[in-house]
């Protein structure tokens, strides 16, 4: 059996979303974007850390910010992300 590309993609996604603070963040991100201040008040942990976390889901192609204000607000924007995530909760 071969390993295909998309099989290689789906892997890495599941590893961002593979930490429990990265599937909660997509999980709240699927209902509305918010920003880290908004997700640091819901997770109660250290700012640097959702930033890890939103770089991580950034990187994987799961979340994309964009500026309001002062502020960068993120969402979900891999289609297959919103499936998965969908059906777990």
């Amino acid at each position: 059996m071969e390993v295909t590309e998309r099989t290689c993609e789906l892997s890495e996604k599941l590893k961002a979303l593979s930490h429990p603070c990265r599937l909660r963040i997509v999980q709240d991100l699927l209902d509305h974007d918010c920003s880290v201040t908004n997700i640091q008040t819901a997770l109660q942990i250290p700012q640097p850390s959702i930033s890890a976390h939103l770089a991580r889901l950034r990187t994987a192609g799961i979340i994309e910010g964009h500026r309001q204000g002062q502020e960068i607000h993120y969402e979900v924007i891999d289609p297959d992300t919103l499936t998965l995530v969908k059906a777990l909760f």
